[in-house]
Parts: C-alpha cells; structure tokens; sequence
C-alpha cells in the first residue's frame, strides 16, 4: 500500500511571495516537492478551508513581517482551533528577531536564511520526525545564491531574480543588515543568465531582480559599483531576450543608493533597461539625520543623483521616512525643504512614517510624531500627484506601536 504523502500548506501572499519563492525553490532542488502534497493558500478564507477540510494536520509555512505580527497570530491561533496538530513553521524579518513573538503557537521559527532550513524541515515531516509538540528555533546562516535556483520553475513558477543578498551599510531602521547580515554576496553572472534562458524558453521576457541596491551588482564589498559586472550583468540578459524583452532594474523591487549614482551607470541603464523611473532610497533630507541613520551619504548625493537622472531622462521616485525617533524641528525643516526642492526639479516623492522595526538598532525606539506642517506639506503634495505611499497608515500604526 502507498504511503500518503504529507502536506505542506504554503500560506503565500502578495507580501511574502518572493521569499517563499526562494523557499519552494530549495525544495525542489532537493526533490523533496515529489515526497509532499504541496498545497498554496493565497488568503485566510483559502487557509481556513483547507484546514477544515483536510483529515490530516499538515506542516504550515508562514512569514512575517513586524507589521503583520498581530494579523498572523490571530490567523495561527485560528488554524490551531481547527486542527490543533497542525505544524506551524515560520520565518521572514520578524521571527529572525523576535521568534519567541510567536510562541507556543508556532512550532518552528527560522531565524535567517530559509533554503537550507526548510529541506531539513521537510525532510524530517517526510520522514515521521517532525513533532507538533515540538518547539524550536532554528538559526540559519547566510547562503550561497548560486546553490539554490531563484524561483521554482519546475513548478511553473517564475519572478524576479534575486542577484544580490546582504548589506553593508547596516542603516538603523532597516532590518536588511541584520537579516542577511552584511557581506554582500552576489548570483553568478551564468547561474543568472541560465535561469533568464529558462524564462526565454517559456516565453518569459519581463525580467525583473531582487537586490538591495542595483548598482551594486558585482561590487566585493557592497560600497562602490562595479561597471564592468553592472554592463555585463545588462548587456548579457540583452543577448538572451533580445529586442522583444524587457530589462527592469532601478525600479522596485531594485532600487539605488544615490552615492552610486553616476553618469555612466545612467547612460549605461538608458542603452539597456526598460524601466522609465528609478527608485532612489534617501530617506532623509537633513545631514545630521542622515548620520543618525548611518546612512553614509548626505542631502549631496540625493540632489545630485535625482538631477542626474532626471537629465538622463527618468522619472525619479525618491524614498524618504518621516518622523524618526528623536527628530528635531531643524532636522524636520531640512527634511521638508528637501522633498520641496526635489519635486520642484520633477521628482516625486515616495512616503513613509517611521516604523521601529525589532533586530535594528532603532527597533526599541519611538517615533517622532508628525507634526501638523509636515503633514500639510505631504498632503499638499500628494494632492499635486507630486507624492504617494502608505505614510498615513503607517503613521496610525505607529501610534498603536507607541500606546502598546
């Protein structure tokens, strides 16, 4: 008699697809898909079903963020009322800070890097040894991207690629440093171009990439472009997909540090990529905000790469975050003259509140709370179609963050 394969429940979502992706993908490098009934859950109504209708507890892979802490304990804490045996595993930037956030509903929390962490997982669900009652934190180390394909496209799965993991700058509000940790570690320019040729053949010629800065691609230590990777990176996917497909980098989910901004990567992206805007991340207009970040770039570097950009002929969104922890009326007043003077060169703005996010070195921080003119200023923008982004509601939850 065959034995029946175990499930593993994937509750995939908008946010977290590319993670799971990777995820996945690890999986069927190892061919551990073949010995499981894999089964995707796009929303809570999906998850609920399945739970309820299933004869058997399965293994649940779950991600979150720290916004999303509250929305998935209530989710979990559903699952476990349906079907108590369910394994609940979890991973993403909040369980590697705080996994112990999500206990004793979850079974297992992934601090880290996941491709490694979940073939053992999984391999020990096949094999009988994986217990609901079972709590434990597993800590991952970083990965070597070329081990592990990008996407699971034996599954007919496809996204961007991820051609560069890890951050040196270590900024105080992002968890990308601490996450990955801050060595960069590039994709192989051929494992790149192998899985482009895999697209080809499916008739896939939107290309688009994963890195937390996109000229840095090829850069050993993460702090100064390399040409020669960056033009063989572009003009080696142009070779593949020819005129008919379409590059994508500097746009999201890709963005650039505007130190690196130069006019010869500009010309260099203008001859190759497809997207008409860039995404510069400055996050601040004040100097000496900038320093508290660890930024390691000034008010310069942004006015100076938006000009040049603009110059080269892209839109240009630029990310700024308001009402970071002890941010003065003079910091505030340079923040606001800043995004003044950028959309008047024809930059939009693209923003956000101060969230403290747990692992950085601002996680235990509070939020300066805005002030009525800066809240004018970005209304009054955003009314001009000169400013977008979830500011607002990131401003109320932060409140909530504060109050708790």
């Amino acid at each position: 008699m065959t034995k029946e394969k175990p499930t593993v429940l994937v509750f995939y979502s908008r946010k977290n697809r590319f993670s799971f992706n990777a995820l996945i993908a690890s999986l069927c490098a190892a061919r551990l898909e073949r010995k499981v009934n894999l089964v995707w859950a796009t929303n809570q109504e999906e998850l609920y079903r399945y739970t309820i209708s299933s004869p058997r507890p399965a293994l649940l892979l779950f991600s979150s963020t720290s916004p999303e802490k509250e929305e998935k304990i209530k989710v979990l804490r559903t699952i476990k009322n349906l079907q108590p045996e369910t394994i609940l595993c979890g991973g993403g930037p909040h369980l590697s800070a705080c996994p112990e956030a999500f206990f004793p509903l979850a079974t297992i929390a992934v601090r880290g890097e996941g491709e490694v962490a979940i073939q053992e997982i999984v391999s020990q669900l096949v094999e009988g040894r994986l217990l609901h009652t079972h709590h434990q934190i597993i800590s991952t180390g970083p990965v070597d991207l070329d081990c592990f394909p990008p996407f699971p496209h034996e599954l007919g799965i496809f996204g961007p690629i991820e051609i560069t993991r890890g951050c040196p700058f270590a900024c105080a509000f992002c968890q990308t440093s601490f996450l990955f940790g801050p060595t960069v570690r590039h994709r192989s320019l051929s494992n790149i171009l192998e899985y482009v040729k895999i697209m080809k053949r499916k008739d896939l010629l939107d290309l688009r990439f994963i890195t937390p800065n996109a000229l840095a691609y090829g850069s050993p230590d993460g702090r100064t472009p390399c040409p020669e990777a960056l033009a063989s990176l572009l003009w080696g996917l142009r070779k593949i997909i020819g005129k008919k497909g379409r590059i994508f980098l500097g746009s999201f989910p890709s963005e650039i540090r505007p130190e690196f901004v130069s006019w010869e990567l500009l010309k260099l992206l203008k001859e190759t990529v497809n997207n008409d805007n860039l995404v510069i991340g400055a996050q601040s207009g004040s100097d000496t905000l900038l320093r508290r970040m660890h930024r390691q770039h000034n008010q310069d570097d942004v006015l100076r790469a938006t000009e040049l950009s603009l110059r080269a002929g892209f839109k240009v969104n630029v990310d700024f975050i308001f009402g970071c922890p002890e941010e003065n009326e003079k910091e505030e007043n340079e923040n606001l003259a800043t995004i003044l003077t950028l959309s008047e060169m024809g930059a939009i703005i693209h923003a956000h509140t101060f969230m403290p996010l747990p692992g950085t070195p601002w996680g235990e921080k509070e939020g300066t709370p805005l002030s009525p003119r800066t809240k004018k200023i970005l209304g009054q923008l955003a009314r001009k179609g000169k400013l977008f982004g979830q500011w607002y509601t990131q401003e109320r939850y932060a409140q909530i963050l504060r109050t708790n």
